[in-house]
């Protein structure tokens, strides 16, 4: 090996070891924010989840959805904030005292996960825990998709729900909106979507001249065409139950059927 040779050997050596040092710097700087963020795994922050009733058009309970809530220093209970900062081992934790009040149907209990919480190692334990606890109910994991998920991240993320519905996991995808980047955002999911979930919210115009890129009608069609059951929440008057009979969407949710309640309180009530 000539010297020239040697000291270009030398070059690259050295360049790609500055890269490792700085690509260590970048990742120990990102888990350092990342942990410093993750609020929730603060064990006095009191969490709990509230259940709520999903009815079908005859009223009758098809499901409970799991509502996390953070107690406030005022007394109530709100949505917490970086809910993906929670990890499973915890959400498990939190769900034992809400399963000893659920009852013992064959119907659906949802719970709704992270991106973050999904591509975990720990999904598959979670999955065939609560499958475990809850049967004869049925585990429903919802995904709220809030942004674009990159190309690279999809083929995991797909990975991991297809070995979880085959072990018997529902997945459904909750509040889908208005806009094209909705249906956009969901596209390469459809073929693994058991449950769309709409919210009345999404779809109320204060003003009728508002233009909606996309419709209850629209995301009811989408549903039939591609096999997959379609939820309305938010109803909360006739007038939206009415909706529901009109478009022939049988599962509905909402407070005219019930608020979320608190499981500690009913479990109170029942002793």
């Amino acid at each position: 090996m000539s010297l020239a040779q040697l000291e270009q050997l030398l070059l690259w050596l050295t360049l790609i070891a500055a890269l490792g040092i700085v690509s260590i710097i970048a990742f120990y700087f990102w888990y350092s924010r990342k942990k410093s963020n993750n609020y929730l795994e603060n064990q006095a922050i009191e969490l709990r989840y509230f259940i709520q009733k999903q009815v079908d058009f005859h009223g009758q309970t098809t499901g409970y959805e799991c509502l996390l809530r953070q107690h406030n220093p005022d007394g109530s209970w709100s949505l917490p904030q970086q809910l993906d900062s929670l990890p499973l081992q915890r959400v498990i934790f939190l769900l034992e005292d809400t399963f000893r009040v659920l009852p013992s149907k064959e119907i659906t209990l949802s719970i709704n996960l992270e991106y973050d919480q999904i591509v975990s190692p720990e999904f598959h334990y979670f999955v065939r825990w609560a499958i475990s606890k809850i049967t004869p109910m049925t585990l429903a994991v919802e995904f709220t998709v809030n942004r674009p998920i990159r190309r690279l991240n999809r083929a995991l993320f797909l990975r991991r729900i297809r070995e979880a519905r085959a072990y018997g996991m529902r997945f459904d995808i909750d509040n889908v909106g208005s806009t094209l980047d909705s249906l956009k955002n969901i596209q390469w999911l459809l073929p693994q979507v058991d449950s769309l979930k709409c919210s009345m919210r999404s779809f109320r115009k204060a003003d009728a001249s508002v233009w909606l890129d996309l419709n209850l009608q629209f995301w009811n069609r989408l549903s039939q065409d591609n096999h997959i059951q379609l939820i309305l929440m938010g109803v909360e008057d006739a007038a939206d139950e009415q909706l529901a009979e009109q478009l022939k969407i049988p599962v509905r949710q909402g407070y005219r059927f019930g608020r979320p309640i608190n499981p500690q309180n009913q479990e109170e009530q029942n002793d």
